[in-house]
């Protein structure tokens, strides 16, 4: 979609383009919805980048929460938004053999007791080896704020994979 389509569509159907930009988060949407029309695409992504560094840490911390689990055998097939089914599908997560969905399971569980967060990962050019990988580095790491700060990494790094597939600029 192009920046001058994106900024005549009407705030309904900007809303619904763009609310798992972050996900499950429509009010990042909105509120960058109100700052249009965006000079370009870099433009539309700092703003949405803008939006989510001036929530509150319990806000960022829901929305981190609200990513789904990496590898779940049930969720890759049922409630997931779209993108996150595309983004799990083309690392290889939807093909896992039950030895890889058992690791994935266990780490996802460990990982929330541990941090109180989903492990969170910007799979887009990932394969299932590097998440594996990624999975047990983080999982060693004893600092919950240093992790916290990679989840909002990740989670930003997510949207904006998200925004520049939107936008054809």
């Amino acid at each position: 979609m192009k920046i001058k389509n994106i900024n005549t569509l009407s705030i309904d159907n900007f809303i619904d383009t763009f609310k798992n930009i972050f996900e499950k988060t429509e009010l990042i949407a909105v509120l960058s919805e109100k700052k249009r029309p965006f000079s370009n695409k870099n433009n539309l992504i700092d703003t949405f980048m803008i939006e989510f560094d001036n929530l509150k840490d319990e806000e960022k911390k829901n929305i981190i929460k609200n990513h789904p689990d990496l590898g779940n055998k049930l969720k890759i097939k049922n409630n997931l938004t779209e993108m996150s089914i595309n983004e799990q599908k083309n690392a290889g997560l939807d093909n896992c053999t039950e030895e890889e969905y058992i690791f994935f399971s266990k780490k996802n569980n460990e990982f929330k007791l541990k941090f109180d967060l989903p492990f969170i990962f910007a799979v887009k050019g990932a394969n299932k080896t590097e998440i594996i990988t990624e999975f047990k580095r983080r999982l060693n790491n004893i600092d919950t704020k240093k992790e916290f700060a990679e989840s909002i990494k990740q989670v930003k790094k997510i949207a904006f994979f998200r925004l520049d597939e939107i936008i054809d600029e």
